[in-house]
């Protein structure tokens, strides 16, 4: 009986994590091997886990210098060694640990990444972003619609069921946006004002100001939610939350004060289209509609002020 209830001994492992998943680690465990004592024989996958880092950041496990996968039970002993993503070192297709990359990049991002994304949007990526997305919905949306996860969220990107996702380290929006375009390689896939930053849908090029009788123009049932989609949203008698992606630009604060497009004046009564805007070079004359929800686009000073906000970040559009 005393046997049974005397404490098993732990086991140990050394662990040293490489680059940039040191953030994940408490300052003294950074840049350095350290060890990391544990119960039982649990999986790899649980031990990166609980120092912190989620799986959807490591590309490569090495145990005793061989590689392993995250299902690999650890008995003691062994030396651990953990790799994020690689951009130049070429890895064989047996040691890779995240699934391929998806052909198309299209991404779901969490409540708190509302800026970040207008800027994919306007860089002419698929982006799904409502700001009561709860964490449920966006595991749901990422794997059904082979999306990828973005978040700042470590707890999310450990569910077990995500299989792509990335952590971004970066607060401002737009060294966000420089990070998403490393990691996932997005520079050659650019195809700017191609996506609407309100509502994601589709932009279409337009010669002037589009009459309200025009036949394709959608009707205000296809640009707005049904009543059940509203109904959805806000249960009951419960306050209307925003939605950036019907929120008026000039009132929506997750929207970048410089692509808040201010929209021209519509036709006059007759139903006659407003004269050409008066632009520089290729900008005069220049109209976009969204396909989707109908808001106007055209290219303000608030453009030259975007090109060089993004600049600053290595984005050129």
């Amino acid at each position: 009986m005393a046997s049974l209830l005397r404490p098993c001994p732990q086991s140990s492992c050394e662990f040293r994590f490489y680059e940039e998943l040191g953030d994940f680690l408490a300052p003294e465990r950074r840049k350095r091997s350290f060890t990391h004592a544990f119960d039982g024989t649990p999986s790899v996958k649980d031990r990166i886990e609980s120092l912190g880092v989620p799986h959807t950041e490591v590309d490569l496990i090495l145990v005793d210098d061989e590689p392993v996968p995250f299902t690999h039970r650890l008995t003691g002993g062994e030396r651990v060694a953990v790799y994020p993503m690689f951009e130049r070192f070429e890895l064989g297709e047996g040691n890779r640990l995240r699934p391929r990359p998806l052909r198309e990049p299209r991404f779901v991002l969490d409540v708190h990444l509302g800026r970040l994304a207008s800027y994919l949007r306007l860089l002419g990526f698929d982006t799904l972003y409502r700001n009561d997305y709860d964490d449920d919905e966006l595991l749901m949306i990422s794997c059904t619609q082979h999306r990828i996860l973005l978040s700042r969220d470590t707890g999310l990107l450990k569910r077990s069921a995500l299989t792509h996702g990335a952590f971004l380290h970066a607060t401002d929006p737009r060294r966000q946006l420089r990070e998403v375009c490393d990691r996932f390689q997005l520079d050659a896939r650019i195809d700017p004002f191609t996506r609407c930053a309100r509502c994601n849908g589709e932009v279409e090029r337009l010669g002037v100001a589009p009459d309200e009788h025009d036949p394709d123009r959608p009707s205000p049932r296809q640009r707005d939610p049904d009543s059940g989609e509203r109904e959805r949203r806000d249960p009951g008698n419960a306050p209307q939350r925003r939605d950036p992606g019907r929120a008026p630009p000039e009132r929506d604060p997750e929207t970048p004060p410089e692509v808040r497009n201010p929209t021209p004046p519509g036709p006059d009564k007759r139903g006659r289209a407003i004269p050409p805007l008066r632009m520089p070079g290729e900008l005069a004359g220049s109209l976009s509609r969204c396909r989707a929800c109908g808001q106007i686009y055209w290219p303000g000073s608030h453009l030259s002020r975007l090109r060089q906000r993004l600049a600053e970040v290595g984005v050129a559009i």
